[in-house]
């Protein structure tokens, strides 16, 4: 895959996001920091309330108008700043899904004062009635058990027994423990199943997917190994270094590392 495919920028989204034609990105997978105090190596997660909702409203501002009439946007969140962001993302685009991330977080204890949270939420947003949607690209197959239940008559050449069901808006994915060899150095990665599953149902081939905080860089991976662009943002030289080697490591070549990225951003 030629170096134009990607393009990875060790520099802030608002410094670099104006460089990004209006209306060129088919995707935003935004995964930006929860406001819980994780260690990204600066205190872009130290935000809290209104100071966090003002950051929320900031990026969402500047990420919209780079989404083309068909495009869509997911944003991984707690639920205890999705209510609001949700709320003003509505302002600006379409609520499709709140997609529930069931992280199975095995029964350890936790606290005896509330029942333990287990779970991201999701929203999914659309620029308009027309977004893109491939559900057929991320149905699940139906297992030998129940295709075997279904062998009666009124079954028998069902198209939706064979090609699988539709994910529903649970999505029950293990999270990346330490020892998983998809795991990099990074509090917060999420598992690749799940950004493949958004980059395949709401990108089309060749398209182009926009991470506004890219950290090591798992939405890169899934875009390239799907044959869709990337452009992606990290402030964190080391997490911009990381999604290189992880690159590298797919067979896939990024652009090379660059501090401010004008002449890569500047070709979109």
């Amino acid at each position: 895959m030629s170096d134009a495919r990607a393009t990875l920028l060790n520099q802030d989204f608002f410094q670099g996001v104006g460089r990004i034609r209006d209306a060129s990105v088919d995707l935003i997978v935004a995964d930006p920091p929860y406001g819980l105090g994780k260690d990204y190596g600066n205190d872009s997660d130290r935000l809290s309330g209104a100071a966090y909702l003002d950051f929320s409203r900031r990026w969402i501002d500047a990420a919209v108008p780079k989404l083309k009439a068909s495009g869509s946007l997911y944003v991984f969140l707690t639920w205890q700043n999705s209510p609001e962001v949700f709320s003003y993302l509505k302002t600006r685009l379409a609520m499709v899904n709140e997609i529930i991330w069931d992280r199975k977080v095995p029964s350890m204890g936790g606290s005896t004062r509330k029942f333990s949270s287990v779970h991201d939420t999701v929203g999914f947003f659309a620029a308009s009635r027309d977004y893109y949607f491939d559900i057929d690209s991320v149905r699940i197959p139906y297992d030998a058990e129940t295709k075997k239940a279904r062998t009666r008559s009124i079954f028998v050449g069902k198209k939706w027994l064979e090609v699988g069901y539709n994910p529903k808006d649970v999505w029950s994915v293990t999270r990346l423990h330490r020892q998983d060899p998809e795991r990099e150095e990074h509090p917060t990665q999420k598992p690749l199943e799940i950004i493949e599953r958004m980059v395949l149902a709401s990108c089309p081939a060749g398209g182009l997917v926009l991470d506004p905080f890219m950290g090591s860089g798992t939405t890169a991976v899934a875009a390239l190994k799907h044959g869709r662009r990337f452009i992606g943002f990290e402030v964190n030289p080391e997490y911009c270094a990381a999604a290189h080697r992880r690159i590298a490591r797919f067979g896939k070549r990024a652009a090379a590392p660059s501090a401010t990225g004008a002449r890569a951003a500047a070709a979109l």
